[in-house]
């Protein structure tokens, strides 16, 4: 048994032919629409909030809506994705 394996590991196969099931959450609030961008792109929260230079748990409280993102925060993610700022607003 390989006990180092990681989800991600076990599960790339599975993970990258079901993705698409993520493009039907839903995008009523800011948290659902930045937990999709994370599952659409496949990120963790640790690195969605690397990749967007963002911290950790700032992402974590957008997510479960804890807290509404900074203006500056979704800027920075918008540009780590290249899109525009309008879906989020």
């Amino acid at each position: 048994m390989n006990k180092t394996a990681t989800y991600r590991n076990v599960f790339k196969d599975i993970e990258n032919s079901t993705s698409t099931i993520y493009y039907t959450l839903p995008e009523r609030t800011i948290a659902q629409k930045i937990y999709k961008l994370r599952m659409i792109k496949g990120y963790t929260q640790r690195e969605f909030a690397e990749v967007c230079s963002i911290g950790y748990s700032s992402l974590c409280k957008y997510e479960i809506g804890l807290s509404k993102p900074k203006h500056v925060n979704l800027e920075k993610i918008c540009q780590t994705f290249n899109m525009s700022i309008d879906y989020f607003l």
